[in-house]
């Protein structure tokens, strides 16, 4: 379960790359940042409290710079400090919540590119995009979404 930042501006960018090479956009879902994970439930995502985070967008980041990690290529925002505050914000809401991605040291926000252990195809998309970094982009909605990637995850507008 992820509360997603959606980023519009980033589709020019990452849409075409994201279409071929990530389940999410397949599934639906636009460029973005995860603002928070884990999330609420489905059942959940009717809570006034999430329509009341409208008055946090929008919000604007930096991506920064490309990351080659493992099975993904992603594009990392630089600084991420809005980001943290967004995610401190929804924490201190829904204090029920684990921890952001189990407090991981090693935390970063980012915009995932493809998903793919072919290096081939994370080098052709990295040399495409890596020449239009940095960019700045608003973040205009948050989104909600939860499932299995690949396996058609449930998403929805919770706040513009």
């Amino acid at each position: 379960m992820w509360l997603l930042l959606i980023t519009p501006e980033a589709e020019p960018l990452v849409g075409s790359w994201r279409a071929e090479h990530d389940a999410a956009a397949r599934d639906g879902i636009p460029a973005h940042v995860t603002v928070r994970t884990p999330f609420l439930p489905a059942e959940q995502w009717s809570d006034p409290r999430l329509a009341a985070l409208s008055h946090l967008l929008p919000v604007e980041v930096t991506l920064a710079r490309l990351e080659n990690r493992p099975g993904a290529l992603v594009i990392v925002v630089e600084p991420d400090h809005g980001l943290r505050e967004l995610t401190d914000v929804v924490g201190s809401t829904w204090p029920e919540l684990p921890p952001h991605k189990g407090n991981r040291p090693d935390l970063a926000y980012h915009m995932t590119v493809v998903r793919t252990e072919d290096e081939a195809i994370r080098s052709r998309a990295a040399d495409e995009i890596s020449p239009q970094l940095p960019l700045e982009v608003s973040g205009t909605e948050f989104w909600a979404s939860e499932g299995v990637l690949g396996e058609r995850l449930k998403h929805a507008v919770v706040a513009t």
